[in-house]
């Protein structure tokens, strides 16, 4: 069961991260921290694998078929067999990192010819929002979406929380990538 959720956060990590770049306004300097990141992602199983190599050579344990065995304890052993056997997450990390870094490419190259063009933008503004707000905020707009009581929202969004692992992960993402824009006063008042 917990296996799907580790699967989808693995493969929609450098997605999520190139669509946080396209609908925030990031600066340059932001985008290449996000390329970074996503480059480090990719790479990552392959440092722990290699990490682990070097902790058991010195450490002076020895390899049984996939089993690494410790002569000061029994743990440490299964701990650099799982930091062995880490390389095999790069089945689901080079991909969701390749996909990422191009998305966040796509995006900084967008963003210099939108700066070339000296087209007026408009900065948009910071959010500083409590946790409560956040949290309200997107279950706000899930209701006005779906013409739901916000109440049975919320109480759904928090047992999805608490029976899949995952899921408040994708919230979260959903939170990020996707920001809600406060409506004029004006419309407001017309659809009043």
């Amino acid at each position: 069961m917990i296996y799907l959720p580790l699967i989808s956060i693995l493969l929609l990590f450098g997605p999520a991260l190139a669509a946080i770049s396209v609908t925030r306004s990031l600066t340059t300097r932001g985008h290449l921290v996000l390329l970074g990141t996503c480059i480090l992602y990719g790479i990552f199983p392959f440092l722990v694998t290699w990490g682990g190599m070097g902790l058991a050579k010195h450490l002076g344990c020895s390899a049984e078929a996939i089993r690494f065995r410790c002569p000061s304890s029994s743990w440490l052993g299964d701990v650099i067999s799982g930091m062995f056997m880490a390389h095999w997450l790069a089945i689901f990390a080079i991909p969701s990192a390749i996909l990422g870094a191009i998305g966040l490419l796509i995006s900084l190259i967008l963003k210099i010819k939108r700066s070339n063009a000296n087209t007026p933008v408009v900065p948009r503004a910071i959010f500083y929002r409590s946790r409560h707000k956040v949290f309200a905020g997107v279950c706000y707009a899930l209701a006005r979406l779906w013409n739901l009581p916000i109440l049975g929202v919320r109480i759904v969004t928090v047992i999805l929380a608490i029976v899949i692992p995952g899921f408040i992960f994708l919230y979260f993402w959903c939170w990020l990538a996707f920001p809600i824009e406060p409506q004029s006063q004006q419309a407001v008042g017309e659809q009043l």
